[in-house]
């Protein structure tokens, strides 16, 4: 079962890429200096068209927790079940459908999001709700304005899917590393978070890297021309150096993420967490566009909005947006599982809990037409 999930990452870092493939990575960093507060993600994977959704989430919405093996198999799990209701809407980038996003920021202020970490092995605990991961963290935006708050989450619920680790930071420039290791929760915060960077290498052993080298403890170099250094060292001398004056915060953030860029970065997303304004691009599409969080109606009496995160345009994309369907978010489902089909055996995957890839992909899709809006 082991061997099944970890082959899984292939499509989600971007999601789509095995943790331990350091060819394919993902990064996270918060930039905070002054009054700039801004979080960077990059995705990385093969060249290609990834496909994907960039999504305005309500707050309002009831919805019930589902776990990965739910999605496999069609049958509800034996722990307890756990439902609520959004607090906060959210914009999120999404490379399944609407509810199961990569990363994003909700309206309080809050990012999360996800990176591949090999090592990851989820606490076991049939006494907590249990939610596939992807889920999680939707339920994070839906629920929550504080790292502290997402910490707590992580300890409360059984969390299964497949093997990543996750950055979170939010508006009082707090940050945490949140991964599972030897199913334990393992958390590093305030003096344990040295640097607020995230890659795909377990945390702890960044930091002791990190320890030698000249600037830091050590007497190693570390050269920004040197593309086979790690790109941890690399964003630890860009957050060093960064000056306000001279660059603004969002220029800035997306020249660490050219840093971290390999040739195989295909999604980038910044997040100001102090002007709810969010900025993407991607390999095949890419100019920035951008949009502000406040300029939507975040109540469920409207629908949910959406927008391919390939779409071919550039600057404020907002009037852009397209009111959620099922057939639509049916579609980025079915986009998705087709890029994944041309990396791996999806049938061996997906097929894994007895149900054939169309019945996954309907409750994947399915999800979203089980929430109702409460005023």
């Amino acid at each position: 079962m082991r061997a099944k999930t970890t082959l899984i990452p292939i499509l989600f870092c971007l999601a789509l890429t095995l943790a331990v493939s350091p060819a394919f990575p993902c990064q996270t960093f918060m930039l905070k200096k002054g009054n700039s507060l801004t979080v960077g993600h990059n995705l990385g994977n093969p060249p290609g068209d990834i496909p994907g959704a960039v999504v305005i989430n309500k707050r309002g919405v009831h919805k019930k927790a589902v776990s990965f093996a739910e999605i496999l198999s069609g049958k509800p799990a034996a722990n307890p079940s756990l439902e609520w209701v959004s607090k906060y809407g959210s914009v999120t980038f999404n490379p399944f459908c609407r509810d199961f996003p990569d990363g994003g920021m909700n309206e309080a202020g809050l990012f999360i999001g996800e990176m591949s970490l090999d090592a990851t092995e989820f606490p076991v605990d049939e006494s907590k709700p249990r939610m596939f991961m992807i889920l999680w963290i939707q339920y994070v935006f839906d629920n929550f304005e504080t790292v502290d708050q997402v910490v707590q989450s992580a300890h409360d619920l059984m969390i299964d899917g497949w093997t990543w680790h996750f950055f979170t930071a939010d508006r009082q420039g707090n940050a945490a590393v949140i991964e599972f290791l030897d199913s334990t929760v393992t958390v590093y915060q305030g003096d344990d978070l040295p640097l607020p960077v995230l890659c795909n290498r377990r945390y702890a052993r960044e930091v002791e890297n990190l320890g030698m080298c000249k600037g830091f403890g050590g007497d190693s170099l570390i050269d920004l021309s040197n593309n086979e250094q790690p790109r941890f060292l690399h964003a630890a001398v860009m957050l060093r150096d960064y000056d306000p004056e001279r660059d603004a915060a969002i220029d800035y953030s997306f020249k660490i993420l050219e840093q971290f860029d390999r040739g195989n970065t295909q999604w980038t997303f910044v997040c100001d967490l102090n002007s709810l304004t969010a900025y993407w691009r991607t390999a095949t599409s890419p100019r920035i566009k951008t949009l502000d969080l406040d300029n939507f109606d975040l109540s469920c009496d409207t629908p949910v909005r959406m927008l391919s995160i390939q779409a071919n345009l550039e600057g404020n994309v907002e009037k852009h947006f397209e009111d959620y369907t099922p057939a639509r978010n049916r579609k980025f489902v079915e986009d998705a599982m087709r890029t994944l089909g041309e990396l791996m055996d999806i049938e061996e995957l997906f097929t894994s809990g007895g149900s054939t890839i169309e019945e996954v992909m309907t409750r994947l899709a399915g999800y979203s037409e089980g929430t109702v809006c409460k005023k």
